[in-house]
C-alpha cells in the first residue's frame, strides 16, 4: 500500500512537471478565464469573488511574501546586474533561453495559483459533503448490524473494490487539481458522492468480528 501511495504521488508529480514544461501560459490563462466564468455560472459573482481573494491571500501567504517565487525566478533567470559581472556572456540566452524559461516558470506559479484555487472551490462544498457522508455512512453501518443478526456474510470483493474504487476517486480528485483543463465546480460533488458511495459499501461489507 505505502509503495502504490508512492507511485501515485510520483504520477502527479510527474503530471505538474510535463504541465510546466509543455503547456502554454496563454492556455493557462484561458484556463484559469474559463474557470472563473463557470464559478460565476454556477456560484454567482459573490461567491466567484470570495473563492478568487481566498486564493489569492493563501497565494501571496505561501509564496509572495515568503519571497518563495522571487527567489525561484532568480535562482533560474539572472539579473541585469549579474549579466553585467559576467564579461562577454551579457547577452547569453538573453533572448532565447532565458524568456522561455521565465515562460516555464510563468506557467509552474499559474498552475500552483489554480491548483489553490481549486482547493478552496472543493472547501465551499463542504457542507454539502457533510450532509452527503452521514446518511450514507448510516446506511452501511445498519446494513452491517443488520448481516451480523442473521446468516448474511459479507462479501470480501466488494469490500475490497469499495476501498479501490474511493482511493481512485480521490486520486482522481487530488489529480484533478493541476490538471491542464478547465474543471467545472459541478466534478467536486460528482467525485464525492462516489466516495461516499465506496464508503458505504466498504461498511456494509466489512468483515465480521469474531
Amino acid at each position: 500500500m505505502q509503495r502504490n501511495v508512492l507511485f501515485s504521488l510520483m504520477i502527479w508529480l510527474l503530471e505538474v512537471i510535463l504541465v510546466a514544461s509543455f503547456v502554454s501560459d496563454r492556455w493557462t490563462r484561458e484556463i484559469q478565464t474559463t474557470e472563473d466564468r463557470m464559478l460565476i455560472a454556477y456560484f454567482g459573482a459573490k461567491k466567484e469573488s470570495e473563492i478568487s481573494e481566498t486564493t489569492q491571500y493563501w497565494f501571496d501567504q505561501l509564496f509572495v511574501r515568503t519571497g518563495m517565487r522571487e527567489s525561484v525566478y532568480r535562482y533560474f533567470i539572472p539579473t541585469e546586474r549579474e549579466r553585467q559581472m559576467s564579461k562577454g556572456f551579457e547577452d547569453v540566452g538573453r533572448h532565447d533561453l532565458f524568456p522561455f524559461i521565465q515562460s516555464r516558470l510563468d506557467v509552474l506559479w499559474d498552475t500552483v495559483y489554480q491548483m489553490i484555487k481549486r482547493f478552496v472551490m472543493a472547501c465551499a462544498w463542504l457542507p454539502f459533503l457533510a450532509v452527503a457522508v452521514q446518511p450514507f455512512v448510516i446506511d452501511g453501518l445498519i446494513r452491517r448490524k443488520v448481516s451480523q443478526t442473521n446468516f448474511d456474510y459479507p462479501s470480501p470483493i466488494a469490500h475490497r473494490y469499495s476501498l479501490y474504487l474511493m482511493l481512485g476517486a480521490l486520486y482522481l480528485l487530488l489529480v484533478s487539481l493541476t490538471l491542464p483543463f478547465p474543471m467545472p465546480p459541478q466534478s467536486i460533488p460528482v467525485g464525492v458522492f462516489v466516495v461516499v458511495f465506496a464508503v458505504n459499501v466498504l461498511l456494509a461489507n466489512t468483515q465480521k468480528r469474531v
